[in-house]
């Protein structure tokens, strides 16, 4: 089993990187470019301190490569419970950005809820759409008994 992951992952490296240039960029011209608020420092629960923006900028690069990362392996689950793994896959994600910008108003200042929303959005659509084809990619160049289904 996980080989498949592996195998998967390594199939959606380049649109994992893609996405992740994606949510760079996005997070540089909402908070350095427009001066959007970030949101609150996790480090400083007892207080207002906001996320550094360059700081932030370039932790939305990481950030959004692990949990992009995190989805592909959800995905290759998703391959041994259902016959859809596709639609399951993009159903949760769209349920997981909806919670996440209702949860995002949390995070501080409205005008940082918006700037999370708005890159979760210039996250989410990439993702929901360019991982599949890349899932696919790998499904067509590998037998399904090479990779554990």
């Amino acid at each position: 089993m996980i080989s498949a992951h592996i195998t998967a992952l390594q199939a959606s490296s380049k649109t994992l990187l893609l996405i992740g240039v994606l949510a760079t960029a996005g997070a540089g011209v909402l908070t350095l470019g427009i001066g959007m608020d970030t949101p609150w420092a996790p480090w400083e629960r007892q207080s207002n301190t906001m996320f550094p923006p360059v700081f932030f900028t370039l932790a939305t690069f990481a950030a959004t490569v692990a949990f992009c990362a995190s989805t592909v392996v959800f995905h290759t689950l998703l391959k041994t419970v259902t016959d859809h793994p596709d639609t399951w896959w993009r159903v949760s994600g769209v349920l997981f950005l909806v919670a996440y910008g209702m949860y995002s108003f949390g995070s501080g200042t409205v005008e940082a809820a918006i700037m999370l929303n708005l890159l979760h959005v210039i996250v989410g659509v990439p993702a929901l759409t360019l991982l599949p084809r890349a899932f696919h990619k790998e499904r067509g160049s590998q037998s399904p008994s090479s990779v554990g289904y």
